[in-house]
């Protein structure tokens, strides 16, 4: 497998153009109502609900379509995880000028900088490795993965939201599932239990990428 080139050049596009837009329009009172919550101190915290939105949700519709056929041989462990890997990096580097611009602008450390970048960097390690595993045995994933995406990131907080709101208790625990939530307190622990829950069921999936072919792609090869 290869990287189809005007895909990824697209994808570079997407994702620039997606958090800038998001950070242009809660900054420049564009909106027809004002997003009092997002400031000067808290864009960066911005930055990276936007960058690990994109991850969530718009990265995985590029992962099937990036890799294009070049030889029958597989590429190694994981299938193509290290061309996968590599978009993920170039996501980075492109976005750096922006990422430095939001940190100095709300004056973030060198901890809450990379907290957050390794929380959307294993969130997309890991969609990646999802992803390219139902690509290897021609499953339909998105489905299942949006309706999951939905409940931890949606239904649980909002359960948590009903808990404390109407029944005066706390299901803070439900919140905590989120990967939002972790992104938005980039000072404590939660984006590093976040970022380890990822990391790890990328490296999972990757390794487990041999196994996970279909029979008949395994008869071709051999």
């Amino acid at each position: 497998m290869r990287i189809s080139v005007p895909r990824a050049i697209g994808l570079y596009v997407v994702w620039l153009s997606f958090i800038s837009v998001v950070l242009l329009a809660a900054l420049g009172n564009v909106l027809p109502f004002q997003a009092a919550f997002v400031t000067p101190e808290n864009v960066f915290t911005c930055l990276i609900e936007a960058e690990l939105f994109f991850v969530l949700v718009i990265w995985p519709f590029f992962v099937p379509r990036l890799l294009v056929p070049k030889v029958e041989l597989p590429t190694g462990v994981g299938g193509e995880a290290h061309l996968l890997v590599l978009q993920v990096c170039v996501l980075f580097v492109v976005a750096m000028p922006i990422a430095f611009l939001c940190q100095n602008l709300a004056q973030v450390g060198a901890r809450e900088f990379f907290n957050g970048h390794l929380l959307v960097a294993t969130a997309a390690c890991f969609v990646a490795a999802l992803f390219g595993a139902a690509r290897e045995r021609q499953t339909r994933m998105a489905p299942w993965y949006f309706l999951g995406f939905f409940v931890l990131s949606a239904m649980l907080p909002f359960a948590h939201y009903l808990a404390v709101e109407f029944a005066g208790g706390s299901l803070r625990f439900l919140s905590a599932v989120s990967p939002f939530w972790g992104a938005a307190q980039l000072d404590g622990a939660m984006p590093l239990v976040s970022a380890g829950i990822f990391g790890f069921g990328a490296m999972a999936l990757f390794m487990a990428g041999p196994f996970l072919r279909k029979e008949s792609q395994v008869a071709r090869i051999t």
